[in-house]
């Protein structure tokens, strides 16, 4: 399943990624955002990306899933070099092995939560659905009893926790959340991301957090900073 071969392989390997944007004058004035980035992360950890607004996080999470393209460097995930693959290679790399978790819940609204779960596998012909693995992990993340339900029913807390779910019923080994929690409470943010952290660990899943909420940092198992346009690491 998947491009995992060895549980201790680096799922992550950047090197001295950089990326710069126009500034206000345009694209005569760039302003170096990321200036040489460079970090792995071992298959099943759980990290956190932490840095001020404006830091990079949000542009390192978006260069890591294919949706921009680095100015200089290299992102190998799960073993495959992004740069080498052609567009359609990168699209069907992205769509079997890469979740992307934004701040809003991204769910289909006409769709229950079990639909909305079983999308990316139901969308990806020939794959088989593993009911077990379903009810473990809705199981895991308070969610059994909810699978007849629609977004519009769920607390928002239930939302997001459905957006994990369908992260980690997919095959996607890695796991990238852009401040998944920032519209919960705090008791709803640590008690989501335990189990986000519990459940990566059991299925193996990497998962890079960006987050301003330094108790969901702690709770993670390592932590790096983007200050400065470089990784510092805590």
């Amino acid at each position: 399943m998947g491009a995992r071969k060895d549980k201790k392989m680096e799922a992550v390997k950047v090197t001295c990624l950089k990326k710069a944007f126009p500034g206000p004058l345009g694209p005569e004035e760039m302003e170096d955002v990321l200036k040489g980035v460079s970090f792995t992360l071992k298959e099943g950890s759980f990290t956190a990306l932490t840095g001020s607004s404006g830091s990079g996080k949000t542009t390192l999470l978006h260069l890591l899933a294919g949706f921009l393209t680095a100015d200089s460097g290299t992102i190998c995930l799960l073993g495959r070099q992004l740069q080498g693959m052609s567009p359609k290679e990168a699209a069907i790399f992205r769509r079997r092995h890469v979740s992307m978790v934004f701040q809003e819940a991204a769910l289909i609204p006409s769709l229950t939560v079990e639909e909305n779960i079983v999308l990316p596998l139901v969308m990806d012909t020939g794959r088989l659905l593993d009911q077990d693995r379903l009810v473990r992990i809705l199981d895991a993340l308070a969610l059994s009893g909810k699978l007849g339900r629609y977004p519009a029913e769920l607390s928002g807390g239930e939302r997001q926790r459905c957006v994990f779910a369908r992260a980690l019923f997919s095959d996607a080994e890695l796991i990238l959340a852009d401040e998944p929690a920032a519209r919960l409470d705090t008791r709803q943010s640590l008690e989501l991301m335990g189990a986000l952290k519990e459940c990566a660990h059991t299925w193996h899943r990497t998962v890079l957090m960006a987050t301003h909420n330094l108790d969901l940092a702690q709770i993670c198992d390592r932590e790096l900073e983007i200050r400065d346009g470089v990784i510092h690491f805590l």
